[in-house]
């Protein structure tokens, strides 16, 4: 079986604890080799400002700093914007930094420094292509321009929405394809990238955790066809919502996606929970991967994806009614990397996925059930780590929207059989998730900020889930208390036309939600 790194160190904004400035991202990753044992590192240009000169610096000082060579021992992967969501110009700087940075090493180093790159938000095949097209430009302007020779990068492609997801094997098999059409050569490897935070931000926990495991055994399955070795990257943070990596659910999440070959260790895990758990989590990861999938039968796929269009619509139709009011309270979370802003010219938000390619793969009355979840308005959502934030903050965790309704339904449109089906096969972790979620639930606190419409659903789906699943709710006391300190200036925040706080009152909201995020473990 071919190696792939196993433990990806990402650039996260999501720890509570730690703000991280660009110029010490350069002794974050050197730190991540060394202290912690990560195999790669990803410097992010996706709605970020990282400098464009921080791929050579990294290589730079492995090579005048330790032993680790970078593409033999150790890999740096970064994460370049989309030219559709950002601009192609961002995408084609980032590009040259790359070929600056294998320029650099080529005199240093036999293997060349950068092999692969990740694109973001993949949602078709074009995107894919024109983007490995861009890395073939690059390749050749560097050898015409300067002399240089190197193998263009291969794109990763992150599928981190439901529909990019359920068409997993088709966007690696074609984009594979074109890859090595192009080149006119075969591949040994090639990988894709799986993120869990978008896909749940857009259809909710329990859709997003389906199609991530969906997509890897699509993947899996594919890879028994051809001849090329694929290696699956699964990206997600410390709460249940964004993936539950954490050390204390590691034996949940190494079973739940099984058949990765890569994990990311993002901030929150690094940071919040401290070195010794985070390299202990490192530890158990390198024994742990990569590991043989579950491929899922056909029928057990077409039950799954029912599944998601049931989760998803519940979910949607919540986040419609609280997403205006969540986006204020996110407005207030740090960012605690140096971030690109989320409006305007060169800043980018995230909006709601196209439903009806989920839609036409369900059953016809759960498509239509889904479809009919969507508003014509369009949503402006904050990023999924300050998403995710702001909802624990105000006392109501996202991985409750919509899953309790979720369960009932499908007990009525699949029966009983695939609800047995989805808590002992599909995704077994689900009463984990829940009883940690559980603990940071206040109903009295939640209830303030949503419309009385809006707070009976909540309160519906609480109950669904209690009397399911054995949770105990609130137990977080510090926590509790915090909640409800900030809970008045909240409020006074959300009723106010110009919502704004004085700027004492701002302060102290601030400093009890970041508190509320270390309780926590992770700012979102």
């Amino acid at each position: 079986m071919m190696n792939f790194p196993r433990i990806m160190c990402t650039q996260h904004p999501d720890s509570a604890i730690k703000y991280v400035p660009t110029q010490e991202e350069l002794d974050e990753a050197i730190e991540c080799f060394q202290e912690y044992g990560c195999d790669e590192y990803m410097p992010d240009y996706e709605g970020k400002t990282t400098p464009y000169h921080q791929n050579v610096q990294i290589i730079t000082r492995l090579l005048e700093e330790t032993k680790l060579r970078p593409g033999k021992d150790v890999f740096i992967t970064p994460r370049i914007p989309s030219a559709i969501q950002e601009n192609a110009f961002r995408q084609m700087m980032v590009m040259m930094s790359v070929a600056e940075a294998n320029w650099k090493a080529r005199e240093c180093a036999e293997e060349q420094a950068i092999i692969e790159l990740v694109h973001p938000m993949i949602k078709n095949i074009s995107e894919l292509v024109e983007a490995q097209q861009c890395t073939m430009n690059v390749t050749n302007l560097a050898k015409k321009e300067f002399k240089f020779e190197m193998n263009v990068p291969q794109i990763i492609p992150l599928l981190e929405e439901v529909p990019s997801l359920l068409a997993a094997a088709r966007i690696v098999e074609r984009g594979l394809s074109a890859y090595e059409k192009n080149l006119d050569m075969s591949l040994e490897r090639y990988r894709a990238f799986i993120g869990k935070s978008d896909s749940a931000l857009l259809f909710g926990h329990m859709a997003s955790a389906l199609a991530c495991k969906h997509a890897i055994s699509s993947i899996r399955e594919l890879e028994q066809k051809i001849d090329t070795t694929l290696g699956i990257i699964f990206g997600g943070g410390a709460l249940p919502f964004r993936g539950h990596i954490t050390l204390e659910n590691s034996e949940n999440v190494f079973k739940e996606y099984a058949g990765i070959d890569t994990i990311t260790l993002q901030s929150g895990l690094r940071y919040d929970h401290g070195i010794d758990k985070a390299k202990e989590f490192v530890k158990l990861a390198k024994s742990r991967l990569p590991s043989k999938a579950r491929i899922f039968q056909q029928d057990e796929k077409e039950e799954m994806v029912n599944i998601i269009g049931i989760f998803g619509k519940n979910y949607i139709h919540m986040l419609y009614q609280i997403a205006n009011i969540v986006n204020r309270v996110a407005d207030l979370l740090p960012d605690q990397r140096d971030r690109l802003t989320r409006e305007g010219i060169i800043g980018y938000s995230r909006d709601i996925s196209m439903i009806a390619k989920v839609a036409d793969l369900c059953r016809a009355d759960i498509g239509k059930g889904l479809l009919n979840a969507q508003c014509k308005e369009s949503l402006n959502l904050p990023r999924a780590i300050k998403y995710t934030g702001a909802l624990y903050s105000m006392g109501l965790p996202p991985e409750f929207l919509g899953t309790g309704d979720g369960i009932v339904e499908i007990i009525d449109k699949l029966g009983d059989e695939a609800l047995e089906s989805l808590l002992l096969t599909y995704y077994p972790s689900l009463e984990a998730d829940l009883n940690f979620s559980s603990k940071f639930l206040n109903l009295n606190v939640a209830r303030v900020f949503f419309p009385e419409r809006t707070f009976e659903q909540i309160e519906r789906n609480v109950d669904i889930l209690s009397n399911h699943f054995d949770i105990s709710i609130g137990g977080e006391s510090t926590y509790k208390a915090l909640t409800e300190m900030a809970k008045p200036y909240l409020t006074d925040l959300l009723n106010k036309k110009e919502h704004i706080l004085d700027d004492e009152s701002l302060h102290l909201t601030k400093k009890i939600l970041l508190e509320l995020g270390k309780i926590r473990g992770s700012l979102g």
